[in-house]
């Protein structure tokens, strides 16, 4: 029988949990971060804040809790190598992110360890995100899930959370290191497609952290714009080349964002630019996979688009409006 010392009992009850903290030029919004982590319940963490090239007071600020973390300086390459650089300082057994704009709830970390333990299978947890601007008004969850639940490859029409909301087993991480650097500003699409693709997961419906809409933000869960189109390509494109057996998932990914930027009829050159050498290393079935999945989506867009339209229309005119409410019989 093994010998197991007091230490590596209090490790298997309280695991060490890294934050990985990515920032550039939130020194406005940073301090509350980083109390948002001092002020967990659970008692064995560390800190990497990790600034990417700042250049307002972020690394004042940062080093103002000098001996609390550990903190990187490094030129401005972006979110991924913020986060490729963060997890190599880190040490822990379950890594979470967090984003410079966003904070914890006090129990997070408690509450995502517990679902660890608890499910010892899964190499990854989310949990849903509060919105809040930036006067403090609650904007909701964006997540459309209403229960805590598995995740994996099967599961569809689930819109993960964003950074703040991810957290990885370091075996679960281990699979999908280094973050290509070009993938830059949503690297966590990157982290969140493929692990989907490989292991299971669980989700906590739970919210345990807030993300500041600021009109800052890149993207704001969900926001597509004429910058997110060629972005989701490249994550694609990278999911396609480092993990081969997720080419489906990659063409559905490039499918999705083709119906989305027809149904709001962009016309950018970044996109077709994208798109264009997407499908140039795309065999016929797979061709035929996404131009066959966008159609058929931007349709469904469309109708659903049409059958808005005349409901409310029929709402507001007058026949209906008299004949919408009947008295009942006495």
């Amino acid at each position: 029988m093994r010998n197991t010392s007091p230490s590596t009992e209090r490790s298997k009850a309280a695991p060490l949990v890294s934050v990985l903290v990515s920032n550039y030029n939130y020194g406005r919004f940073i301090r509350e971060a980083i109390e948002s982590v001092l002020s967990q319940t659970y008692p064995n963490t560390e800190i990497i804040v990790v600034d990417d090239g700042s250049t307002d007071n972020s690394r004042a600020v940062i080093d103002g809790y000098h001996d609390r973390l550990k903190a990187i300086y490094k030129e401005n390459r972006g979110h991924a190598s913020a986060i490729n650089a963060a997890f190599e300082a880190s040490t822990g057994d379950i890594i979470c992110l967090l984003d410079a704009d966003d904070s914890y709830h006090p129990e997070k970390i408690s509450k995502v360890v517990a679902c660890y333990q608890e499910r010892r299978e899964i190499l990854y947890v989310f949990h849903a995100l509060r919105r809040v601007d930036i006067n403090g008004t609650d904007l909701g969850i964006n997540e459309p899930m209403d229960r805590s639940r598995w995740l994996d490859h099967r599961v569809r029409r689930f819109i993960a959370p964003p950074t703040s909301g991810l957290t990885f087993r370091r075996s679960g991480w281990e699979l999908l290191e280094p973050v290509p650097d070009g993938l830059s500003p949503i690297a966590d699409n990157y982290l969140k497609f493929v692990i989907m693709g490989l292991a299971r997961g669980y989700y906590l419906a739970e919210p345990l952290g807030v993300m500041k809409i600021h009109g800052d933000n890149m993207f704001s869960m969900g926001n597509w714009g004429t910058s997110r189109f060629p972005a989701d390509i490249k994550v694609a494109a990278a999911m396609r080349a480092n993990f081969p057996q997720l080419l489906a998932k990659a063409d559905r990914l490039v499918s999705v964002t083709l119906a989305n930027y027809w149904h709001l009829k962009r016309h950018d050159r970044p996109t077709v630019e994208e798109s264009e050498k997407y499908l140039a290393r795309s065999s016929s079935l797979s061709k035929m996979r996404i131009y066959g999945g966008a159609v058929l989506r931007f349709c469904r867009q469309y109708l659903r688009m049409i059958f808005a339209a005349r409901k409310a229309k029929l709402s507001s005119s007058p026949v209906h409006a008299q004949t919408a409410y009947r008295k009942p019989h006495d």
